[in-house]
């Protein structure tokens, strides 16, 4: 009888935490997270941005068949490593998507074309920087829209507050 008991009580323990893996897998929480990125600020002309470090990341829907992501950054020679060219890698789910070389300080729409749908939700997109300004300054990420049929885009994600 006792064994019985410790059985079941196994059971619902096993049944417990393969329930918290599968939410875990892909919480709907998880699509406002965003690492490495810092406040909203507003440029010159208005449009917003946040700095990111060196390595951020965001989570985007996972039924966008493309995404759009504007960056750009500064350049001032009179910083330490402030007048190099940048290299900014962006990955999809650890896989490379795009790389761009940043050499002016001209924002720069980079389109990432998206694998196909999976069983999750969400995608993360990784951004990760050659080189970091003053202060772990990356690059201005902007506001970030997606394409769902390859021509109608609209916000998605990182919108402004």
């Amino acid at each position: 009888m006792a064994l019985t008991r410790r059985r079941a009580a196994l059971g619902g323990v096993v049944v417990a935490l393969a329930a918290g893996l599968w939410y875990l897998r892909d919480p709907a929480w998880l699509a406002d997270q965003t690492t490495g990125l810092r406040g909203w600020q507003r440029n010159a002309d208005g449009a917003a941005y946040r700095w990111s470090g060196g390595h951020a990341s965001f989570f985007v829907p996972s039924n966008a068949r493309q995404i759009r992501v504007p960056i750009a950054t500064t350049f001032d020679a009179r910083q330490p490593r402030g007048d190099e060219p940048m290299v900014v890698t962006m990955t999809i789910d650890d896989r490379r998507a795009a790389r761009v070389l940043l050499a002016d300080p001209a924002i720069q729409h980079v389109v990432l074309d998206m694998p196909p749908v999976g069983s999750r939700r969400l995608r993360r997109i990784d951004v990760r920087t050659s080189v970091t300004r003053e202060g772990n300054h990356g690059v201005m990420v902007g506001a970030v829209s997606m394409a769902i049929d390859g021509a109608d885009w609209r916000p998605c994600c990182l919108i402004p507050r």
